[in-house]
């Protein structure tokens, strides 16, 4: 019997090299091999419109969590009651997010901080402090005029703007512990709010907070640290030139590690210097297929149930009439330093959690329900990786397990002599699997695979193929809602034939 692991995802090379695979669909790296995407379950009714980016937050005095979304026209916020999204917006302002950009968030205190081009940064109260009920606040102008921008983030208690409206390569921070002041030059007064315009590197395109702040622009990345006591307020100083951030929504901070993309591919940042993540295995498959007039859309989300982050992108085949619909996406494993990738159409993502559950909303009645009233689940409050699907409905990966296709690398059975395969056994614990057998003479890239049909497991759980030729490939498909949870490699049944 011969085996054949399923190897890492590596589709820039896996033509001419036999220890990665192309093919790795709808599944998350493991150690062992990959395990299963779970598909999204519509938490919420669809919003009015394309969503523009969406976030969750928790209530800093009451810890619950609360959905938020913005389109081209309103800001939302999903109503737990109802299922459906109340509108948010300032009253006293109408928007227009420009297309191709986005709402960006970033929660100060108590304070939601959205921005956009379009309008000047919104702020809103997420923990009552009134009698009114909490859906009935709305969003309104930040105090203390700061400039619009694309970009917010945090350093400290310092609230930082980024990609200004006004000049496109500077930032601008608040007065410390101040998110209302803006006014700059007032430091003989005690504040310390300013800006700094970077002279070279190109427009600021993204920023990410933290104990420090990473300023991104088109060709540099540039370290904000606080130094108290300063003239300046932030030592700003350069870390890298001729390396910066080209998707805004892209850049995805989680630990000491932000990840981001740029022109050439992926990346991560870890303060000192950025390290390629994504060349020779993803980089020239990703830029083959995504839509580059929309590279700048890319979004990142981190996965709330293991270290992968999400990097959801729009393909040149997406559907012209959804401009905001991104139709695919690669999934990156920091610990293992593994990829994959998804078959996901999505609009917005976001690390979220369960909601609540309403006593309303529970389908029979109150006496037929199977769990106690003091369960915990109906507080909701467990992670979950949230995305708002091409449905415009608020989605939680909850559900069973996608469609899933992986492809062993090409593999010699009886080396070096060619091999007659007569059947193939999947190392998983799912119940129902596919396998489909390819063969090949060469290596070269001008000869072609030449696949047997797909078969499924017989009582013994091998799947018979009859597949004769000197390099060997398996793939094999768990279909979508068979539980499963790890799949490593293929046994397979093989003899030697002979050199030619």
């Amino acid at each position: 019997m011969a085996a054949i692991a399923l190897p890492p995802y590596a589709p820039d090379v896996a033509s001419n090299d036999a220890t990665v695979s192309g093919v790795a669909q709808n599944v998350f790296p493991r150690a062992d091999g990959y395990g299963p995407v779970l598909a999204p379950v519509p938490t919420s009714l669809p919003l009015p419109e394309d969503c523009r980016g969406a976030v969750a937050v928790v209530s800093p005095a009451y810890g619950t969590w609360s959905y938020f979304a913005g389109t081209r026209t309103s800001l939302l916020r999903y109503n737990n009651s109802t299922k459906g999204w109340d509108a948010v917006s300032n009253p006293g302002r109408s928007y227009s997010v420009p297309d191709g950009d986005s709402w960006q968030w970033a929660l100060y205190g108590f304070r939601l901080i959205a921005v956009h081009l379009g309008a000047p940064p919104q702020s809103l109260d997420v923990d009552p402090q009134s009698g009114r009920a909490d859906q009935s606040r709305r969003f309104s102008d930040l105090g203390g005029n700061p400039p619009r921008a694309r970009a917010v983030g945090i350093v400290g208690e310092f609230l930082v703007l980024a990609g200004l409206s006004i000049q496109p390569n500077a930032i601008w921070w608040s007065d410390l512990g101040n998110p209302e002041f803006w006014t700059r030059g007032l430091r003989t007064d005690g504040h310390q709010a300013d800006w700094q315009v970077m002279p070279d590197g190109g427009a600021v395109t993204g920023f990410a907070g933290g104990e420090f702040g990473v300023v991104f622009q088109e060709r540099s990345i540039r370290r904000l640290t606080f130094n108290p006591g300063s003239p300046q307020v932030f030592d700003v100083s350069l870390v890298e030139d001729n390396r910066g951030a080209v998707a805004p929504w892209a850049i995805c901070k989680v630990g000491p590690r932000t990840f981001f993309l740029d022109r050439d591919g992926f990346y991560t940042f870890t303060g000192a210097a950025s390290q390629p993540i994504g060349a020779e295995r993803v980089n020239r498959t990703f830029l083959s297929a995504v839509d580059p007039l929309r590279l700048p859309q890319t979004i990142a989300v981190r996965d709330v149930y293991g270290p992968r982050v999400i990097f959801a992108y729009r393909t040149k085949a997406a559907d012209p009439g959804r401009r905001a619909l991104l139709d695919a996406a690669l999934v990156y494993d920091w610990q293992l330093d593994r990829w994959s990738a998804l078959s996901l159409a999505v609009t917005a993502g976001m690390a979220t959690a369960t909601p609540p559950i309403s006593l309303d909303t529970l389908p029979g009645t109150l006496e037929s329900q199977s769990l106690s009233f003091d369960d915990p689940s109906y507080r909701g409050g467990i992670p979950a990786l949230g995305f708002v699907t091409a449905d415009n409905c608020l989605s939680l990966l909850t559900g069973p397990p996608l469609e899933a296709t992986i492809e062993t690398a090409d593999a010699m059975l009886a080396r070096p002599m060619r091999a007659f395969a007569r059947s193939a056994r999947l190392d998983t614990d799912a119940d129902d699997w596919r396998a489909a057998v390819g063969s090949r003479e060469s290596l070269a890239r001008s000869v072609p695979v030449s696949w047997r049909p797909e078969t499924a497991p017989t009582v013994e759980r091998r799947a018979p193929c009859r597949s004769s030729g000197r390099y060997h490939r398996i793939r094999a498909r768990i279909p979508a809602g068979t539980p499963w949870t790890y799949a490593s490699g293929f046994e397979v049944d093989a003899t030697a034939e002979g050199m030619r």
